[in-house]
């Protein structure tokens, strides 16, 4: 199954980056093999400024462009888990250490509540031309300010065409692991 989700910014430098190897979810959204493509959204700017300091990058070379699908991953294995379990189980590979600091697991504790799930990066790759929101507009008559969540189980016609139009698209794998 192919999905498009919104990333904030920094969570997707580092995936590109190969720093985050995890992603967090609320809901159970994806599954293992299933194919997933970043729309990146903008998030706290202040953040990506700070994070990209703090890591040693400048903040205005930035691999990816808000308002685009710049790429995505393959799932691996998904972990099912309440908050105080997941964050040991992903405090190191989810960006939230990175982030957020210290505060990372309350922050991951609010926003899971009771049962989150991980799901393993596998395999990030980057599209050689990322699909802007005006190239989305132009091509399929919508305007997609911050995807949430598509997926090919749609019955939109212009979602199944997204997707086969993201699935031809030439990419590249930034770095292997």
């Amino acid at each position: 199954m192919e999905h498009v989700v919104a990333i904030h910014q920094i969570y997707a430098e580092l995936v590109f980056m190969g720093l985050k190897t995890t992603e967090v979810r609320k809901r159970r959204i994806f599954e293992e093999g299933d194919l997933v493509f970043l729309y990146i959204a903008r998030g706290n700017p202040y953040e990506l400024r700070d994070t990209l300091r703090r890591l040693g990058f400048q903040e205005d070379r930035t691999i990816t462009l808000r308002g685009t699908i710049a790429g995505g991953f393959e799932v691996g294995e998904v972990i099912s888990a309440d908050p105080e379990t997941l964050w040991e189980l992903v405090k190191d590979t989810s960006g939230l250490t990175l982030v957020h600091g210290n505060n990372g697991k309350r922050w991951l504790s609010g926003y899971i509540k009771d049962l989150g799930h991980a799901f393993i990066i596998e395999k990030p790759f980057l599209f050689r031309e990322p699909m802007s929101r005006e190239e989305m507009k132009e091509r399929y008559g919508v305007h997609v300010e911050g995807i949430v969540h598509l997926s090919r189980r749609t019955r939109k016609p212009w979602v199944k065409d997204l997707m086969e139009e993201l699935m031809a698209r030439e990419y590249f794998y930034p770095w292997s692991p």
